[in-house]
């Protein structure tokens, strides 16, 4: 692609100045054209055109005729560009402003004919060129795609080429390699500072991975610029590469280099996920084996454990990751791939070593501890999975589960239903958008296996029926104030701190549970089996028959 800025660049005469309209410097040139001075003012304008005109010759075509009203027309038939002969008014430049249409301004004694002849020489000279470069560019960079040699090798290659730093960006602008000039701290700082702009317009422009756009971006407060090229992948952008340099040193070759690299990455990319994809359908057939405990043989889980490079010999330990219910309506192939992307993430930033596949709607991770290692901060990698799956599905909660590390093939199972029940019992007792660990549920865990039993119902009316029926009544809150009792181990002045009541008011409130209920407070016995129907309550809150 030629480009209004390469033709003045390469092309029109030195002392040209740009007078307007800079934001259409990027725009693509096909031909050049002139003013004549008998209609039509051009000859047919099919797009992509720059035109000479001389303002003085205006008014020879047209005595009503300006030259804003010239430059309007023809922008509005697809024109690019204009370069003048003589001077320009201030409509003129309003319109090159407004219609992003640069307006160039020819020095003194230049020929609109003559310099025609040169621009058209120009771009069917630089079409020629181009053709013959990209050809070599196109061998030489899909060799390196093509044999597997990786986007580090592509971009090495690209700088070569070009002789410019060379950069491969991912989405959220992380510079995944960069040649050593690009290393910069400074350029490494506007690069990654730039990205939201160019994934901007990245995603507002059509790209196909064998001709992707380019476009040029300064690089603020380094006097540089750089080309940039969005990797199209078969249904997503892959990442942006970049050649960096000063402005004035980046030209059209610079341009089709960028573009050739990026369609080269794309097929290196593309291949790496197939490989990833294949590899990820093995270790998801296998883990979901293990978790279910279908597998025929501990010696054959083994074998196929070794194969993909996981250690069952130690310990492990289980994470399960959902979406909470009531997430916006996201379909379930959505979902199981956005969760795929956040496993992604989270195994090559925080878990190199675990093994994590997405089944039943859920983000399933096994962590081996090998023996002698110290076991990993669970709390924080369930953390972390947490934040990393919400922010890959972006539109909703998540809460994990984490069971306990287990040794041996069986413990994997083991700690996978644990994890599955702390995860279940988390989001009914406590809510969403949390990590929740089977060792931590204590008393839960016991309550939780009689859930739907008769006997625990039958309990909690036993001895709190009245009281909750009282309050169901009258808002008296004298279940509220009996919790709070428990938590404060029974001190009036730390219960009023806690409620923001006054203390005779705890005080009453106590004495008005002991009468409803025919409680003693002050007795063990009942002490424990009130602090137990608290926690039955809360159970058969969150029990769905019971809601």
């Amino acid at each position: 692609m030629i480009t209004v800025k390469d033709v003045w660049r390469g092309a029109l005469p030195e002392g040209t100045e740009l007078l307007g309209g800079g934001a259409g410097l990027e725009r693509r040139v096909e031909w050049a054209t002139a003013l004549r001075t008998r209609p039509p003012a051009f000859d047919a304008i099919k797009g992509g055109e720059l035109a000479f005109v001389p303002v003085k010759s205006i008014r020879m075509l047209d005595e009503r005729l300006d030259l804003a009203q010239v430059m309007q027309s023809f922008a509005e038939k697809g024109g690019v560009a204009v370069a003048i002969i003589g001077d320009a008014s201030q409509d003129g430049i309003a319109v090159a402003e407004r219609m992003m249409l640069p307006l160039l301004r020819l020095p003194e004694g230049a020929h609109a004919a003559d310099v025609q002849q040169a621009t058209v020489r120009y771009i069917l000279d630089q079409r020629t060129l181009l053709h013959e470069r990209q050809q070599e560019l196109q061998l030489q960079l899909m060799e390196l795609a093509l044999a597997g040699a990786g986007t580090a090798a592509i971009l090495d290659r690209l700088s070569e080429i070009s002789g410019h730093a060379a950069a491969w960006q991912d989405l959220e602008g992380n510079v995944q390699h960069a040649s050593a000039v690009a290393l910069d701290p400074a350029l490494l700082e506007a690069l990654t500072g730039d990205v939201a702009r160019v994934r901007r317009w990245a995603e507002s422009t059509p790209a196909v991975a064998a001709d992707p756009p380019v476009h040029e971006f300064p690089l603020a407060g380094t006097g540089q610029s750089r080309l940039v090229a969005p990797v199209p992948l078969r249904d997503r952008l892959g990442g942006f590469v970049s050649l960096i340099a000063p402005d004035s040193e980046l030209d059209q070759m610079d341009r089709l280099a960028v573009a050739r690299a990026a369609s080269a990455c794309a097929i290196e990319l593309d291949r790496e996920r197939a490989v990833l994809q294949a590899r990820d359908e093995m270790e998801g057939e296998f883990l979901d084996s293990l978790l279910a405990g279908t597998y025929s043989s501990e010696a054959v889980v083994r074998n196929r454990a070794e194969r993909l490079g996981f250690d069952l010999s130690g310990s492990t330990l289980v994470l399960l990751a959902r979406p909470d219910p009531g997430r916006n309506g996201s379909s379930t192939r959505v979902v199981h791939d956005r969760l795929a992307v956040a496993a992604s993430g989270w195994t090559r930033r925080r878990a190199p070593s675990a093994l994590v596949a997405v089944r039943q709607g859920a983000l399933a991770a096994v962590v081996p501890i090998a023996d002698g290692d110290p076991p990993p901060d669970a709390s924080r990698l369930a953390g972390d999975l947490r934040l990393e799956c919400a922010g890959s599905l972006g539109d909703g909660a998540v809460s994990v589960g984490v069971g306990r590390s287990k040794p041996g093939i069986a413990g994997v199972r083991a700690s996978y239903r644990e994890a599955e029940q702390a995860l279940t019992m988390g989001v009914r007792l406590f809510g969403g958008a949390r990590t929740v660990s089977f060792a931590d549920l204590g008393l839960y865990r016991l309550l939780f296996a009689l859930q739907g039993q008769a006997e625990l119902r039958e309990f909690f009316d036993d001895r709190m029926r009245l009281l909750a029926d009282y309050d169901a009544r009258t808002g008296a809150g004298l279940v509220k104030t009996l919790d709070a009792f428990f938590r404060c181990h029974g001190s009036p002045t730390e219960i009023a701190s806690l409620l923001h009541l006054h203390r005779n008011t705890v005080l009453y409130r106590l004495r008005r549970i002991e009468e409803i209920g025919g409680l003693q407070l002050d007795d063990p016995e009942t002490r424990l089996a009130l602090h137990l129907c608290l926690k039955v309550r809360e159970v058969l809150a969150a029990t769905p028959a019971e809601r």
